[in-house]
């Protein structure tokens, strides 16, 4: 798979509320960041599958589209539209992620204001 396949597959796992296929496309030390924040707010698989079991689980309408793409080496910026997550109408984030050894190793999150 190659890097915009490897987000893909995350974002159609995403959109199925399939955690552990989710979870198989994130490294084991997975790190995910606020903008502009230098220590992440979610670090290892462990945390991973606990934050995004209690959103699946409590979000049955979710989803995600694509509205714009870039893949630039072995990162994807995606501008995303969310629906349906925990009964919130909707939001835009620009999610960047960072791959390595086909595995997302890292995830910085922009929300809108």
């Amino acid at each position: 798979m190659n890097t915009e396949q490897i987000v893909q597959g995350q974002l159609d796992a995403y959109n199925a509320r399939d955690l552990d296929k989710f979870a198989s496309y994130f490294s084991n030390d997975i790190k995910i960041y606020k903008f502009q924040e230098s220590t992440p707010y979610l670090t290892g698989m462990e945390k991973f599958k606990a934050v995004y079991k209690d959103i699946f689980d409590s979000s049955p309408e979710l989803k995600a589209i694509i509205d714009t793409r870039i893949v630039f080496d072995n990162k994807v910026i995606d501008h995303e539209k969310v629906t349906g997550r925990k009964g919130a109408e909707s939001s835009e984030v620009i999610a960047i992620y960072e791959i390595e050894n086909k595995l997302i190793t890292k995830v910085v999150f922009i929300k809108k204001q």
